[in-house]
């Protein structure tokens, strides 16, 4: 939705028009409004404003010095002119400023409208032709090699995609590799002096590397590179032609991949003049089988390399190595902490329920015990930080049952683990909802108490925006979901109320009533009442029993 900005010195010309047009309909979110152009290059200032209306005669700063000023400051935002007064020469000045409307007051409510939403219609087009498939293919391009390193990044951390999707994907990307594919991997540690050198840009010596990579590989290897989170290089390998590799039949994908790494580390040290240390992986299948070759590969550089610099390691010098047991969905991305951070808790249960569908299915292959306190002390340190992340205390939102699982956890089966793990979610989930729902009724109250002791002064929806301290566009949505009435209806409903009450409960003149609910042009006040109870005010007393 839109925002616009109403420009009059006229008080009653600007509250008509915010409170008696429909503007949501036209596709305006929310309305701004300024009695003077001094004000209104406040609030172009402070807000995103999309569309401005203007009259044209005003003191200080006239409409056409005030578009002029917000063309050369802000080129993007549109603007519509109003003026009493039928002078082609005004018309000749807001086309030359690129006006897109030049209307005659006082302009009738159809027609500003019929005008606005044309104005509407063209900024969207504009937006979809920004969006044009050839301006997002350049940009695509320029940030494909980001694009390609972040998939990588997903796959090593976890992420799994459908096949379609995937195969999509890196069609997309121009990526060529194939589900169920041989591929292998090298893991890459710069060392001290490389590190030191890449303090200031590290992007730029992880370029550097990779273009030596692809130098020593590309007759015979697809590469696909990322950073991880050890600011390790992570480069998967794939066999380029695998009936034209080979030379002899002693030559295997790993062996000729170990004879690079081993090519590539001297380069490195030749024309970089810095060390790296290379980790050579085993083989497996793309897609599924990343993840264990990366974190195999890591480990492999962690154990056997440590702190020492510049060696080289290769899967072929492994001997035996165990199957690995973590239960993989408790850290495949998204996790669960970033889950509940972001209020996903429908997807944090299906997480929950991912867990311990592959905790029970590890049991077949190792003790399941083990892995159950690896899964407790994840789900349990999760829901320790969110609550407190939240300023709660475990006690103040968790019975005693649930909170004691905190203290000494008394599961004796899986089922007990993750029932308990479901219900304390469900606590977690019930109190952040009651108190965003507390926090919107307090809103909802403190814009009804502004309004109601200010009614015969500035109720505009940016002063109450200021007096709750949030974006009129939040306080907007707030309101309107809370109550179902816009806060700008309601600002109108309650002046003719009150109004209509003063009238039944007083004997105070029109002009007085106007003046206490806000307006200070008595004509303008009559017309707003007509059009709210279809009579004017004085036909409304009278109309009163004796």
């Amino acid at each position: 939705m839109l925002q616009i900005l109403l420009v009059d010195d006229e008080r009653s010309v600007v509250e008509t028009l915010a409170e008696t047009i429909p503007w949501e309909s036209c596709g305006i979110g929310t309305v701004h409004e300024a009695l003077s152009g001094k004000v209104a290059l406040e609030i172009m200032e402070n807000h995103d404003i999309d569309i401005v209306i203007s009259d044209i005669r005003m003191p200080e700063i006239s409409g056409i010095a005030l578009i002029t000023e917000i063309h050369k400051r802000w080129p993007h935002v549109q603007t519509i002119l109003l003026s009493g007064h039928a002078d082609f020469e005004y018309a000749k000045q807001a086309m030359a400023q690129e006006s897109f409307d030049y209307l005659l007051k006082p302009v009738s409510d159809e027609d500003l409208m019929e005008s606005v939403q044309r104005l509407v219609n063209r900024i969207q087009e504009k937006w979809e032709t920004a969006a044009s498939y050839q301006r997002a293919l350049h940009a695509f391009q320029d940030n494909l090699p980001l694009l390609q390193s972040t998939m990588l990044h997903e796959l090593l951390t976890g992420k799994t995609y459908d096949q379609k999707t995937l195969k999509d994907k890196l069609e997309l990307l121009e990526l060529p590799y194939a589900i169920g594919e041989d591929l292998g991997m090298l893991i890459i540690r710069m060392e001290e002096h490389l590190s030191e050198m890449a303090s200031g840009d590290i992007a730029l010596m992880e370029y550097a590397i990779c273009n030596i990579i692809n130098e020593v590989v590309q007759g015979h290897f697809h590469i696909w590179h990322t950073r991880d989170v050890h600011d390790y290089i992570v480069v998967l390998v794939s066999v380029r032609n695998p009936g034209k590799m080979f030379s002899s039949k002693h030559e295997t994908p790993q062996t000729m991949l170990e004879h690079y790494a081993a090519q590539i580390q001297t380069n490195v040290q030749s024309y970089l003049k810095g060390a790296i240390s290379i980790s050579v992986s085993h083989w497996g299948k793309f897609p599924n089988e990343i993840g264990e070759i990366y974190e195999r590969a890591v480990i492999s550089m962690r154990k056997r390399m440590g702190q020492v610099q510049g060696l080289f390691v290769t899967a072929s010098d492994e001997k035996n190595v165990p199957s690995l047991h973590a239960i993989r969905s408790l850290y495949k991305p998204p996790t669960l902490i970033s889950l509940l951070e972001a209020g996903r808790f429908q997807d944090v249960e299906l997480k929950i329920e991912q867990i311990f569908e592959e905790l029970l299915h590890s049991s077949e292959d190792h003790d399941i015990a083990e892995s159950s306190i690896e899964v407790y002390y994840a789900l349990a340190g999760a829901f320790t930080y969110i609550i407190h992340k939240n300023g709660k205390q475990l006690s103040s939102i968790l019975p005693a049952e649930s909170y004691r699982y905190f203290q000494a956890p008394s599961y004796s089966t899986t089922k007990q683990l993750m029932d308990w793990s479901i219900r304390t979610l469900h606590y977690i989930r019930d109190d952040a909802e009651q108190e965003l729902k507390d926090n919107h009724s307090t809103i909802v109250r403190s814009v009804q108490s502004f309004v109601d002791h200010h009614l015969a002064s500035d109720v505009s929806l940016p002063a109450i925006a200021d007096h709750v301290h949030l974006h009129p566009v939040y306080l907007s949505k707030v309101y309107k979901a809370e109550t179902g009435e816009a806060l700008t209806a309601y600002v109108y409903r309650l002046r003719m109320e009150k109004a209509a009450y003063y009238l039944r409960t007083s004997t105070a003149k029109i002009f007085e009533i106007s003046e206490l609910v806000g307006y200070n042009n008595t004509a303008y006040f009559i017309r707003v009442f007509k059009k709210f109870y279809d009579v004017t005010p004085q036909e409304y007393r009278e109309s009163l029993p004796v």
